[in-house]
């Protein structure tokens, strides 16, 4: 039993007494207000943290619950008030004592059901607090009894989130601004949809955190993501795009070209075809921005192809590689993604965007893809763990 245990049995006891002593009309219009407040609270905590955008993930963490309790308290006080005169009308009635007791019941249906939503998104936080929380009591039965919670704790995660891009390229020279991306998508609906059930969403435990990407199938069994992604990794699992998880295993890891290969067993998914890029050419990224639990297509124009220079992904030793340089609108969570040309060909994957050019992001070529598929495999091999870092690609205009 964690520190995390004793304080939610605390709060517990203490949501049972005061639901007994306000009963159900008080405490049922509280509770509504608390209700009211988290609808509210989805409005207000992503404008809060977007005034902290480079602040890390237990500090934006903290930032939205205190965003979110202020919230809930203003609204549930508001309802509350109204509750609890309506309380006082029935206190000396016959139907007091059920009204207490039912408002027991009420308060510690609330606290359980705000841990079930809550705790894992507390578990996946890096440091000592993410290690109580995953290591409670409390967080073990919830896995082994509990279904899982709905999607707003993947919308909290993302709400909370830090980047994990490592600095990947230091000398572009002359590079031209990529210009907006194509309006559509240059990709038949066949194909299109082809490619995007070979992807996954890549979710890596390990370095105390826990940090999505995106992947695609390259062959069978095996997804092709970013070195960066998985880096320190102790657990890894794949999302297919129609809800399906897979626990895989690494079997390649290059921090030099930030490549990594994920072997999954009955993963069922038809691997994509490699093809060749060219400088103008369109089509589509399809990734997991935000670590979304569905995936999201972006139109993609490629500008140039050609040789950059930068460090590996832990900033160790300087390495050379085939980059696509791409005028798109992609996020936090497309790394991995792959670059689908017209045919639903995979030319390249994501592996950062620019940091002060909102439509520019860059892919590895075709030829690193190749030189990773015949690398030696090497099981559970994920290097050492990465600094959370904003994604930076330098070079001059």
């Amino acid at each position: 039993m964690t520190l995390v245990d004793l304080t939610l049995a605390l709060v517990l006891l203490a949501a049972i007494g005061s639901g007994w002593r306000a009963g159900l009309l008080a405490r049922g219009a509280m509770w509504l207000g608390f209700a009211l407040g988290l609808l509210a609270a989805a409005w207000t905590v992503p404008l809060v943290l977007d005034l902290v955008p480079d602040a890390i993930a237990t500090t934006r963490f903290v930032i939205a619950i205190g965003t979110l309790a202020a919230t809930v308290t203003l609204v549930a006080s508001i309802l509350g008030r109204l509750g609890r005169n309506l309380g006082r009308r029935v206190a000396t009635t016959a139907v007091a004592p059920a009204d207490h007791l039912l408002g027991a019941v009420t308060g510690a249906a609330a606290v359980l059901l705000g841990t079930w939503l809550l705790l894992p998104v507390a578990a996946d936080l890096p440091g000592a607090t993410g290690r109580q929380a995953a290591d409670s009591l409390t967080s073990r039965l919830l896995v082994e009894y509990a279904p899982p919670p709905p999607d707003v704790s993947d919308t909290a995660r993302q709400l909370i989130a830090g980047s994990r891009f490592p600095e990947v390229i230091a000398e572009l020279g002359p590079v031209r601004a990529a210009g907006p991306p194509p309006e559509s998508v240059a990709i038949d609906d066949a194909a299109l949809a082809r490619a995007t059930a070979a992807t996954v969403r890549v979710t890596a435990r390990g370095c105390g955190a826990r940090y999505d990407g995106s992947g695609v199938t390259i062959a069978g069994g095996l997804v092709l993501t970013n070195a960066h992604v998985v880096a320190g990794s102790e657990q890894v699992e794949v999302r297919r795009p129609d809800g399906v998880v897979r626990s895989g295993r690494v079997v390649a890891f290059d921090p030099d070209r930030d490549l990594a290969l994920v072997e999954v067993a009955d993963l069922g998914q038809q691997p994509l075809p490699l093809g060749q890029a060219s400088a103008g050419d369109e089509g589509a990224v399809i990734g997991y921005p935000g670590g979304q639990p569905d995936p999201r297509v972006a139109a993609v124009r490629i500008q140039q192809r050609r040789k950059a220079i930068g460090k590996d992904i832990h900033q160790l030793a300087e390495t050379e590689r085939e980059v696509l340089f791409l005028s798109a609108a992609l996020r936090q969570g497309d790394s991995g993604a792959p670059v689908i040309d017209h045919d639903g060909h995979v030319v390249g994957l994501v592996f950062a965007v620019s940091p002060d050019r909102p439509s520019s992001a860059y892919a590895l070529d075709r030829t690193e893809i190749d030189a990773m598929l015949v690398a030696p495999r090497v099981t559970g091999a994920t290097g050492r763990c990465l600094p959370l870092a904003e994604a930076v690609v330098g070079g001059a205009d």
